[in-house]
């Protein structure tokens, strides 16, 4: 799957398909768009020098004909050429600026929110044990009679409670630092909890005992690197298949391995992997992926905590 804004040509040249991005990215129309392109080429020395496969493997191409600035990269195979490009314009990106924003403000409001329902459900629970208090002091009969209904909804009160408290620990886990990265992904994982009864997967949490697998850095990128892959594995799981989270403390550092049974991937999806990508080695971490039959392994690894 390539990413959008890219196009691929055969050898002499010719453009074989080229999605929406590429073509508003450099001016082309819709439909057949070889002759506008062989058009940019003959204007521009530096594009057609790297359809050429001459020069540079990217070039940065000015503005033209209505198109606006963008970066161009070539990646060369026995069947073709694939071009990529990626806008300069600063207006252009704000789209993803925006989302990015949008992001960081709903993760915030989202925890905000989270406590929020905290506060009731615990008056809620303070309310509920005075109740079976007075009932039990009233009548035996009735507080027999009502015990079953008391613990259900006691149950149903901690169960809330304690999936707010896993969502807090995952959007919000707190400063950067050393932390228990196990725990974060026995919670990250059981917020899909939903998904997979949804999708008909068997979910298998991971059972690292809390405080075993601890790793050093920033909480909140982990923590939204363990969503962007658990939910890939989750829409990339087979119907009837199985998801297992494992945390694991090595001589290369924190494991946090997803294994799941192989199904067809969300294309919608696919610009996670890069995102995924560039973002792991920020952390000083390092990502392996393998297979073996139908089950396929992503490994986050990041560097153990330093002992004091």
């Amino acid at each position: 799957m390539i990413s959008e804004g890219s196009a691929f040509l055969d050898r002499s040249g010719r453009l074989i398909v080229a999605d929406a991005g590429f073509r508003m990215l450099l001016g082309l129309p819709a439909g057949d768009a070889s002759d506008a392109l062989r058009g940019r080429l003959c204007a521009d020395s530096s594009l057609a020098a790297l359809v050429a496969g001459e020069g540079p493997e990217s070039v940065r191409l000015a503005a033209s004909d209505g198109a606006p600035a963008c970066d161009l990269h070539r990646v060369e195979s026995d069947a073709g050429l694939l071009l990529r490009a990626s806008a300069t314009d600063s207006v252009l990106a704000a789209p993803a600026i925006e989302y990015a924003m949008q992001g960081i403000a709903l993760v915030r409001l989202a925890a905000s929110l989270a406590h929020e329902v905290k506060n009731p459900l615990n008056a809620m629970a303070l309310q509920l044990a005075l109740l079976t208090d007075k009932i039990g002091t009233t009548s035996e009969e009735l507080a027999s009679a009502s015990a079953g209904n008391l613990l259900s909804l006691k149950n149903q009160i901690h169960r809330i409670n304690e999936v707010m408290r896993r969502y807090l620990e995952v959007v919000d886990p707190g400063p950067s630092g050393g932390f228990d990265a196990g725990s974060l992904l026995a919670d990250a994982t059981n917020l899909f909890g939903h998904e997979a009864r949804r999708r008909r997967i068997a979910l298998v949490p991971c059972e690292a005992v809390p405080g075993s697998v601890r790793a050093a850095g920033d909480p909140g990128r982990v923590a939204r690197l363990l969503l962007g892959l658990l939910w890939r594995a989750v829409t990339g799981t087979a119907e009837g298949g199985r998801l297992v989270a494992r945390a694991a403390t090595t001589v290369s550092g924190a494991v946090l391995a997803v294994e799941h049974t192989r199904g067809n991937p969300d294309p919608a999806l696919a610009w996670m992997g890069e995102v995924i990508e560039a973002a792991v080695p920020e952390l000083g971490a390092r990502l392996e992926e393998s297979s073996e039959g139908d089950t396929v392994r992503v490994a986050l690894v990041l560097p153990k905590e330093r002992p004091l």
